[in-house]
């Protein structure tokens, strides 16, 4: 449960759903997270707990024209498609409702 006044301040994160991932989220500066997720199934417990390759969470609470940056801390896959540029694929529920559908931000 989160009062309501740290609910007004702070964006709220949810993963309790098919294929959702996220297992840890912290707060770092008023619009910066480090966001924890966890490993994939069936990966092998290393060093770093298991793959993580992919995330998959729904973020509410957003404040209009603020800027946030989310920072995933252990995405971990040495050989990424991020290293070429490309970019995380977005969707907003908002943007859905006037025709507008997952887009890459």
């Amino acid at each position: 449960h989160v009062s309501p006044e740290l609910n007004a301040k702070t964006l709220l994160f949810e993963s309790r759903f098919e294929g959702g991932n996220l297992g840890r989220v912290v707060q770092v500066h008023e619009y910066e997270y480090d966001l924890f997720l966890m490993p994939d199934i069936n990966t092998k417990a290393g060093v770093n707990g298991g793959n993580t390759q992919w995330y998959y969470f729904a973020v509410t609470n957003m404040k209009p024209d603020v800027e946030y940056k989310l920072n995933i801390v252990n995405l971990v896959k040495p050989n990424s498609l991020y290293n070429s540029g490309m970019r995380p694929a977005f969707y907003s529920t908002t943007d859905g409702e006037k025709g507008i559908g997952w887009r890459r931000v």
